[in-house]
C-alpha cells in the first residue's frame, strides 16, 4: 500500500470516529433531558392527584391593616418598653377579643394571632416577636406589657373575629379535628391544650418522598401552618402562619 493510500485510510478511521462519539454524546444528552422531563411530570401528576384547600383566614380587609397612623408600614406601639413592629392590632369590646396580623410586604399576613383577653396562652405570647431596645423581648418582659397593646388596638366590629371557615374563639376542639383531621403534634400545660398542624402549599416544589400521605395541600400557598388552643375544649386562642418563598 502506497504511502499516500495509508494516509487516506488513517483520515478516514478518524473521521468514522469522531462522528461515532458524536452520535454517543448526543444520544446521551437525549436520555438525560428524556429522564428530567419524565422526572417532572411524575411531581406534576403526584401533584394533580393530591386534595388541596383553601388557607382560613379572617375577612379583616387590606384597607383597614394600612398603616393610618405613621408614615410608614412598620406599626409602631409601645407599651412599657416593649415594642411592637410590623403588626397591626385590633380588639373588640363585646366579647373582649384581640386579633394581631403581623405583616410582611405587599401586604402579606405572615402570622396571625386571635385570643380572649382575659385568658391569652402564654405559648401565644411566647410565638409572638416584640423587642426592647432593638433586641427580641424575653417571654416575662412580652407578659408583663402585652395587655398594655391590647388597650393601643383598633376597636373593630366583631364578625371581624369569625374565619371565613367559621372558627371563633369558643368553638369545640372536635370542630377543629373535622376541619384540618390529625394534628400533627399535641401538648397540654397548665390546663391548655396546643393542637398543631403543617401543611404543604401547592406553589412551593415537593414531590412524593417528603409529602405525607394523605395531607391535602394548602392551595396558592407556600405552605401554611395552624396552632390551635383549647381549655376544656374550648377554642381560647390561634395563630396562623403562612410561609413566604
Amino acid at each position: 500500500m502506497t504511502t499516500t493510500c495509508r494516509l487516506q485510510l488513517i483520515c478516514f478511521i478518524g473521521l468514522f470516529s469522531c462522528s461515532t462519539a458524536d452520535t454517543s454524546t448526543k444520544s446521551e444528552s437525549t436520555r438525560v433531558d428524556t429522564t428530567q422531563q419524565f422526572q417532572t411530570e411524575t411531581v406534576a401528576s403526584i401533584a394533580d392527584t393530591v386534595k388541596r384547600f383553601s388557607v382560613d383566614d379572617y375577612p379583616v380587609t387590606d384597607d383597614m391593616l394600612d398603616d393610618k397612623t405613621s408614615n410608614n408600614s412598620s406599626y409602631p406601639k409601645q407599651s412599657g418598653g416593649i415594642h411592637s413592629f410590623d403588626k397591626a392590632w385590633f380588639t373588640n369590646d363585646t366579647f373582649q377579643e384581640t386579633a394581631v396580623f403581623e405583616m410582611y410586604t405587599d401586604k402579606h399576613r405572615l402570622v396571625t394571632f386571635h385570643f380572649y383577653n382575659d385568658d391569652i396562652p402564654d405559648a401565644l405570647i411566647h410565638r409572638m416577636e416584640l423587642h426592647v431596645n432593638g433586641e427580641l423581648a424575653s417571654f416575662e418582659q412580652k407578659k408583663k406589657n402585652f395587655k398594655g397593646f391590647m388597650n393601643l388596638a383598633t376597636k373593630i366590629d366583631s364578625k371581624y373575629f369569625t374565619t371565613y371557615k367559621g372558627f371563633k374563639l369558643g368553638d369545640s376542639k372536635n370542630k377543629a379535628l373535622k376541619v384540618y383531621g390529625k394534628p400533627d403534634s399535641v401538648s397540654t400545660k397548665d390546663g391548655v391544650e396546643k393542637l398543631y398542624w403543617d401543611f404543604f402549599g401547592d406553589v412551593a416544589l415537593y414531590d412524593n418522598t417528603f409529602h405525607p400521605a394523605g395531607k391535602p395541600l394548602a392551595k396558592n400557598s407556600f405552605g401554611h401552618q395552624i396552632t390551635m388552643f383549647f381549655r376544656n375544649n374550648k377554642l381560647i386562642g390561634l395563630i396562623f402562619h403562612n410561609d413566604i418563598p
